[in-house]
């Protein structure tokens, strides 16, 4: 923890530094939370700042040549890359524009684009790079990094890999996801091939194409899965298959089965699907995936996943591609 007299005398230095450059020092009502510190110049709350300065709750830092570290006195610690552009408060950090890197607990956000990416453990690291067309890219350099967008998960990263999401414009709600599907406990599950996440599947054609690589189309479904290995229910749309068998390891994994047992009732989806909105969702999962090749995502993109935006009722595709390379800072 940083203490006041820390604090108190490293905003007397900002302000001579401030005064330098010939820039008014604004008033400051908000509580410091840290200091930020770079070998050149950068600016907070639009005043150019040499060295150091004391950061306060919502304040805006942007980066010039120089890149930038901030320490919080809740022990998280922010590093932005030159032309970079964050506000950061004591629980969470808006990357606006650049390279980001998060050293930080579970209780910490990093926001940026319309995804929201926390991490999970002591001292895990997140690098998140904002691109000028919007895209993001979210790296695990340690521990685990969670994804959500609009208030649902979106996927899991693992330490050491990295994920890229493009955001498309598609109708709310729609989901695609591709693995092997499962038969365990009277219930159809999907292990997605790049999250290892697993999802419980309601819908119609999903039973003979148990056993085999699938990619599915559909929405999300009220309710939770009553088995406790899956993350969430998704109402199915279309089945389309990608690879007969092959999912003999995963099944065994799951202590699933690769068939149907005889006498198994069929799986139909929940209450309030309806063939129109399944054909509808269909066509928006192919559209989004048709979108995110155009906007020049790799070919290895493996998952297509809708999240809502907040206050309006389009949608945003969120097409994902899986890299095992690790990222430096």
């Amino acid at each position: 923890m940083l203490h006041r007299s820390l604090l108190q005398s490293v905003a007397i230095t900002s302000c001579v530094s401030i005064s330098c450059w010939g820039a008014s020092v604004p008033a400051v009502t908000a509580a410091a939370i840290g200091i930020v510190t770079a070998s050149g110049h950068f600016t907070v709350e639009k005043s150019q700042v040499w060295g150091n300065s004391t950061l306060f709750d919502g304040a805006t830092v942007e980066t010039g040549t120089a890149s930038s570290q901030m320490a919080l006195e809740n022990g998280v610690r922010i590093q932005l890359g030159a032309q970079s552009r964050a506000r950061v408060w004591s629980n969470r950090v808006r990357l606006e524009k650049g390279v980001g890197q998060v050293t930080a607990g579970a209780s910490y956000e990093v926001d940026a684009g319309r995804l929201a990416i926390r991490s999970s453990g002591a001292n895990a690291r997140m690098r998140i790079v904002l691109a000028a067309n919007g895209n993001v890219e979210v790296a695990s350099l340690a521990g685990e990094a969670r994804v959500m967008g609009a208030g649902l998960p979106v996927t899991s990263i693992a330490s050491g890999r990295s994920l890229s999401f493009a955001m498309q414009a598609v109708p709310e709600g729609s989901l695609t996801r591709s693995g092997c599907l499962l038969f365990k406990d009277g219930h159809v599950l999907l292990q997605d091939d790049d999250t290892r996440e697993v999802d419980e599947l309601l819908g119609s054609g999903l039973n003979p194409n148990v056993g085999n690589r699938v990619e599915i189309q559909g929405t999300a479904a009220a309710g939770k899965s009553v088995l406790p290995i899956a993350t969430a229910l998704i109402n199915v749309s279309s089945v389309t298959l990608k690879e007969q068998g092959g999912c003999l390891s995963v099944a065994a994994a799951l202590d699933a089965r690769t068939d149907v047992p005889a006498g198994a009732a069929a799986t139909t989806s929940s209450a309030g699907s309806s063939p129109a909105g399944a054909a509808a969702a269909g066509a928006a999962g192919k559209a989004a995936g048709t979108a995110a090749a155009a906007a020049g995502i790799s070919t290895g993109a493996k998952i297509a996943i809708i999240a809502a935006v907040a206050g309006g009722g389009a949608g945003a595709a969120i097409a994902v591609a899986g890299s095992k390379k690790s990222t430096s800072p």
